[in-house]
């Protein structure tokens, strides 16, 4: 016997279950933003506690050679500190988007179960002759997902690329 369409219960709970999956969606970059906004004002409080050390040093300099050494030392900036800084960055925004990815995927996943049983149900209390028009939207659906599924192999490779060569372009900062 053929599944009934979906009864408009059954559309307001997707509808609720979309809005739900938007909220921890919208929760889960939010969290990204609020690690990064932690992120800056820690460098922010370092950078100005260092700062006014540096400050007191000039300060209590009684020579102008003194002097001199200290705002020459003090004007380098610390390349351990700036690549410290960018891999924590990098580190918060690839665990955000490894956990959007996450969730992404599991919707799109279940979407394409969903649009498999409607197609199923539609097979089912199709009439005849219809054959061929299932046939076209049950490949076009499979295209589709092949579509998909490479494009998220091909976005998973760049990841990892780019991946490696931060992962590179840190290791020769700090020789």
């Amino acid at each position: 016997m053929a599944k009934p369409a979906p009864s408009p219960a059954d559309l307001m709970k997707l509808h609720g279950e979309a809005i739900q999956r938007g909220g921890a969606a919208a929760r889960t970059a939010l969290e990204g933003i609020g690690k990064l906004a932690a992120l800056n004002i820690d460098t922010a409080r370092a950078s100005l506690e260092e700062s006014t050390e540096q400050i007191r040093a000039l300060l209590s300099a009684r020579d102008v050679g003194t002097l001199t050494d200290l705002v020459s030392s003090f004007a380098k900036l610390s390349p351990e500190k700036v690549n410290a800084y960018v891999n924590a960055v990098y580190a918060i925004s690839s665990e955000t988007g490894a956990e959007l990815r996450a969730m992404l995927e599991q919707q799109v996943n279940e979407a394409n179960a969903q649009l498999t049983a409607t197609v199923e149900t539609l097979a089912q209390s199709a009439p005849s002759g219809a054959d061929g028009t299932l046939d076209f939207i049950t490949k076009s659906i499979d295209a589709a997902k092949s579509v998909y599924e490479q494009m998220q192999s091909v976005t998973q490779q760049y990841a990892e690329a780019a991946s490696a060569s931060a992962g590179a372009a840190a290791g020769r900062k700090k020789r």
